[in-house]
């Protein structure tokens, strides 16, 4: 077993901007995002992330979850100040064992 580590940006629009490259990204609706890692991870990985590229005086519902983590995907949520589904740009990291 041996450990990896997968980064990405992406658009709001879910444009791979750069990253690994052993992920792929499909926006599903307004705000919500599916990340495919194309080497599952054997277990859940651990992911973080953040929202970029809206300035500065964001509030802190100005984010970016993952509502679910499994070895071959993460769904993605992203919001706007009011905690409303919005399309935002965002990065992510996620590390584990393949």
């Amino acid at each position: 077993m041996s450990s990896i580590t997968l980064f990405g940006s992406i658009q709001s629009n879910g444009t791979i901007v750069s990253g690994s490259g052993n992920f792929s990204v499909k926006r599903e609706s307004n705000g919500n995002y599916t990340i495919l890692f194309n080497t599952p991870f054997t277990n859940n990985p651990a992911i973080v992330g953040s929202q970029w590229g809206f300035g500065s005086g964001q509030s802190t519902l100005d984010n970016v979850i993952f509502s679910t983590v499994s070895g071959g995907s993460a769904e993605v949520q992203t919001g706007d100040s009011k905690g409303n589904y919005t399309d935002r740009n965002f990065s992510f990291i996620a590390m584990g064992n393949i």
